[in-house]
């Protein structure tokens, strides 16, 4: 709990309270006695009540209807096919989920999303920041909004990409019990959902209270049930023109590699002499052959999850009561429980240095320990700190004058599949308390609203399946014997991982390490709003000026408490997680005002200057930052209205990006001196240049993922963004229900958070690129940490203000909703269309000063997902029809997605363009009274192939199945009772 409600912070909750309950006294006693006649609404991107729902800001929206027919039951999944929205963290992502749902806006990330409910923060959940949207009761969710633009003179920080706004059912009445499945047309990854909600009104309609109660449960598949090309790991052929089976370095019989400079394995049969980028592959019969990358790698992909299985239990209460006219107060509860589990290949032992007894070792043949007394050295070596279970100087000896070393040192890769797969189960559990109370102040035909909201999300993490490498290490020096451990604590047993299957079950015991996690993210948010306009005390010559003035303290702590292996990176196949504590609070203060400049004019129907701005002040930081809002609605006629917005936003360090402890990531990143990156001269020349020996440049044994130090840095200031906006609103009178939305935007973000070098990859192209030719003082090398043997040891990649992104494109929408008897066919009731149209021409990241910049608008590939971001079609296009006669509907939905090509013009792959997508849903209502109703459909009903991809894959599925769909062909069903 985050126990900071200090005397000071008491007293200025005192003060706003009183602050604003003295002039509503005032107002509601001097209040008349008839409501205002016209309702006022507030749209979304601003807190200033208007009489229509015009907005200077470009605003979609799904209903809840569009839900419905979709058949989805996480929200994401309909959001991700929203032209504006660049897919996230799905359920179809494997590798790289940590549990969570989440929302990108324009592919800024989803940490410069802000998502709201009914107007107001959601607690988050990551120490990143970021909202998991599994916790949002899909059953209560009546409309979203998504507002692209700057957001942050409105709402605060995070708004850069702009504004998700989940607004719930608040007034429900009756009884209304629905029930879903899904699965595949292969009978496949089923998906069961069930929801009950009730609602009354009290006190004559005083008072509405409304409970919804939700489940849903997804069965997991994997790629390998799915069979096919997904069943497997795909590379790229040396000529690139082909896939040929590929996968990880790391094989079930294991190999080893020299660790002392020089040295080299004495392997025989190879038709010339053996040298020190030959590596060693175990045989079962202990004895070894060399190994070779292109029909030796582990094949890693048949147990990864296509559909990552959940189960969901949601509890939400919304309540409100009029105390008296005018003045209403409001409660919400939520309560949600999200389990879900990813699972990876059998842990691998990927790079590690080890020793290991070689003499009078019983699971080694004679011939072997010939070969392997090449990795030995009688002059003194030393093994890095970054290997902390072998870590100090050795010099290696041969005690019993036998020509062998009693212990000599590799570089070992191998896959642990005797302790079985890497599962990690997550369990979040949210809720989130909200208290309010609003009302109208007839003085300035308007309200107030002063509300409290305390947040908390905990989660755990359960990951099974890894080894500690301080045992294996344990378990690899035998004594004089060869019978036991040299050092038999803890229960020690030899460990023998010389060949695919000779591991004893008490050795893999003995190594196995139950790992555990907790988190706690804590959000304390409060403040109040007042909302009116001067009409009461003056008005301009187009009318009175409207307004909305207000105050928020935000308070938001996180803990993550990782169990002792997690923390210290005593393990072998997941990252290293050190504890994570850090807490920040904010006191802003905002104001906005609408300005009417004229009206009823020829060519000036209405022209209004909309104007916003708002401070913050963080702790940790050492001034307020200021955001602001200039926008303004032209209506030419009462056809045709023009809008404009400038926004200035920011976003503040997350808890994550300010504390985090270094730790280790697995991102994929190929070594460029490596025999898997193929280098040509220019970089080879580079490799010599940074340090690494000819002798191996272009020979290294290289995995596609390397090991990377992140962390956190206190220093960190917000980033700032510049959102610009032009558009036009066309509603031509003389087509009734015709509308057309046209909007050009420009989103400039600078001092942007990420890690140095923008990224592993991007890191290592500067690094033995041009600019920098492997000079091995700059620090783009500096930050690549070899091992004596030449092959990567880890790089390091901090977080800096050192990045900026900008993106340009164009939106553009069009909705017609008709009767056919309107277009002169027979009454068969109405047609509705509604088209969303998104044009990205610009998407440029300059990772820092030095570094070339990445484009990724109508790209993919690894150098843009080093920067999080997912494939960018420049067109996108999502399409929805639906017609709808009595009780009978018909919806068809059209998805495009323009093709991509690879972001890195250097290296080339077999795949270098991803072709146009097109995806078409079907799906059919039926209100079979009053109380029944069934919706059922397919999703992809021409089963639009997954594309498959080698080296610039993402880690999941072979490809990016959070962009494109790898379910396939997909049918459901939903039953709806209603009383």
């Amino acid at each position: 709990m985050l126990g900071f409600v200090s005397r000071r912070k008491s007293l200025l909750a005192s003060s706003i309270l009183c602050g604003v309950m003295l002039p509503a006294a005032a107002a509601w006693a001097q209040q008349a006695e008839e409501p205002a006649q016209v309702e006022e609404i507030v749209v979304t991107g601003s807190r200033i009540a208007r009489p229509d729902l015009t907005s200077s800001s470009p605003i979609a929206q799904v209903g809840a209807a569009e839900l419905r027919a979709s058949g989805v039951v996480n929200t994401e999944n309909l959001l991700n096919t929203l032209p504006q929205a660049v897919p996230g963290i799905t359920s179809n992502v494997n590798n790289g989920s940590n549990g969570t749902a989440t929302v990108d806006l324009r592919g800024l990330g989803s940490n410069r999303t802000l998502v709201l409910v009914d107007g107001k923060r959601q607690t988050p959940t990551t120490q990143a920041g970021s909202v998991d949207l599994n916790l949002i009761p899909p059953a209560l969710i009546k409309a979203i909004d998504v507002v692209s633009g700057g957001g942050s003179a409105v709402y605060g920080s995070d708004a850069i990409a702009g504004v998700v706004n989940f607004i719930l059912k608040n007034d429900f009445e009756g009884l209304e019990f629905s029930a879903g499945y899904s699965e595949t047309d292969k009978g496949e990854a089923p998906i069961y959902s069930a929801d009950l909600t009730m609602g009354a009104n009290f006190a004559d309609r005083k008072g509405n209270v409304v409970l919804s109660l939700g489940y849903n449960k997804r069965e997991a598949l994997t790629q390998g049930q799915r069979g096919g090309m997904l069943a497997r790991a795909w590379g790229d052929n040396a000529a690139r023109t082909g896939f040929v089976p590929s996968g990880s370095g790391a094989i079930e019989p294991g190999r080893v590699d020299p660790f002392v400079s020089g040295r080299v394995i004495n392997l025989t049969g190879l038709g010339r002499a053996p040298t020190s980028a030959d590596s060693a592959l175990f045989l079962s019969n202990g004895d070894v052959r060399r190994y070779d990358d292109t029909v030796d790698t582990y094949q890693l992909r048949a147990g990864q999850l296509l559909q990552t299985p959940q189960e969901r239990f949601s509890v939400t209460s919304l309540a409100s009561y009029e105390v008296k006219p005018g003045l209403t107060a409001y409660a919400k509860g939520n309560f949600v429980n999200s389990r879900v589990v990813t699972q990876l290949a059998p842990t691998p032992v990927g790079n590690r240095v080890f020793r290991f007894t070689l003499d009078n070792n019983p699971f080694l043949t004679a011939a072997a320990k010939t070969a392997l007394n090449g990795l030995g050295s009688t002059t003194a070596y030393s093994i890095p700190t970054s290997s902390p279970w072998a870590t100090g100087t050795y010099t290696d000896v041969d005690t019993d004058g036998d020509g062998l070393f009693e212990t000599v040192t590799g570089v070992f890769n191998k896959r642990l599949s005797d302790v079985g797969p890497r599962v990690s189960s997550f369990n979040f559990s949210g809720f989130q308390i909200q208290l309010g109370l609003k009302g109208d102040l007839d003085f300035i035909n308007g309200g107030f609203d002063v509300y409290y909201q305390y947040g908390n999300t905990n989660g755990s993490n359960s990951l099974l399946g890894d080894t500690s490498l301080v045992r294996i290490q344990q378990g690899l020096l035998l004594n004089a014997a060869g019978t036991g451990c040299a050092d038999p604590s803890g229960g020690c047993v030899p460990v023998n991982i010389f060949g695919q299957g000779t591991m004893s079950a008490a050795a893999a015991n003995f190594i196995k390490t139950r790992i555990n996690s907790s988190q706690d993210y804590e959000q304390q948010y409060g403040g109040f709003s007042i909302n009116g306009d001067t009409a009461n005390q003056f008005s301009l010559p187009a009318g009175p000026i409207g307004f909305a003035v207000g105050f928020e303290y935000r308070a938001e702590e996180f803990a993550f408490n990782p169990s002792q292996d997690l923390a210290t990176g005593n393990l072998t196949g997941f990252n290293a997680s050190p504890p994570v504590a850090g807490r920040f609070d904010v006191y802003e203060g905002y104001a906005e005002v609408l300005v009417p400049l004229l009206k009823d004019l020829p060519l000036v129907k209405s022209l209004d200057l909309e104007l916003a701005g708002r401070t913050s002040d963080y702790t940790g930081q050492p001034k307020a930052v200021q955001t602001y809002k200039v926008a303004g609605s032209w209506k030419v006629y009462d056809d045709l209205m023009l809008r404009a917005s400038f926004n200035r936003a920011i976003r503040a360090p997350s808890i994550g990006e300010l504390y985090a402890p270094q730790s280790n990531g697995f991102p994929t990143a190929t070594d460029p001196c490596s025999a898997r990156a193929a280098p040509n001269a220019a970089v080879r020349q580079a490799c010599i240049n940074s340090g690494v020996s000819a002798s191996v440049v272009g020979l290294l044994n290289a995995n596609q993922q390397t090991q990377t130090l992140s962390g956190g840095n206190p220093s960190l200031r917000p980033e700032e963004g510049e959102t610009l906006t032009l558009g036009a609103v066309y509603t031509p009178s003389w087509i009734s229900g015709l509308s057309f939305t046209l909007d050009f935007y420009n989103i400039k973000v600078t001092d942007a958070i990420d890690t140095f070098g923008g990224g592993t990859a991007n890191l290592m192209n500067v690094c033995y690129g041009p600019l920098v030719n492997g000079n091995p003082n700059s620090p783009y090398c500096k930050a690549i940490v070899r091992l004596a043997n030449g092959s990567i040891d880890y790089v390091v990649s901090t977080n800096q203000n050192v990045a900026s992104r900008e993106l340009e494109g164009l939106d553009f929408g069009v909705t017609y909703k008709t009767s056919l008897e309107d277009l002169g066919l027979p009454d068969w009731g109405t047609l509705s269309v509604r088209s969303l149209y998104t044009n990205t021409w610009l998407y440029t990241i300059k990772p820092d000063d030095i570094s070339a910049p990445v484009k990724c608008a109508d790209k993919f590939g690894n150098r843009c997902r080093g920067f999080g971001v997912n494939p960018v079609p420049r067109h996108k296009l999502r399409t929805a029809a639906n017609w709808r006669f009595n009780n009978v509907g018909v919806n068809l939905v059209w998805s495009h997605l323009d093709d991509v090509v690879d972001d890195n013009p250097a290296s080339r792959f077999t795949v270098e363009r991803i072709g146009a997508k097109n995806y078409v849903d079907l799906s059919a209502d039926w209100d079979v009274n009053d109380n029944l109703a069934f919706t059922g459909g397919v999703r992809n009903l021409t089963q639009e192939a997954y594309p498959i991809l080698g080296g610039n894959a993402s880690p999941s599925n072979s490809g990016y199945p959070a962009v494109y769909d790898v379910m396939g062909r997909t049918f459901f069903l939903n039953a709806r009772l209603r009383y």
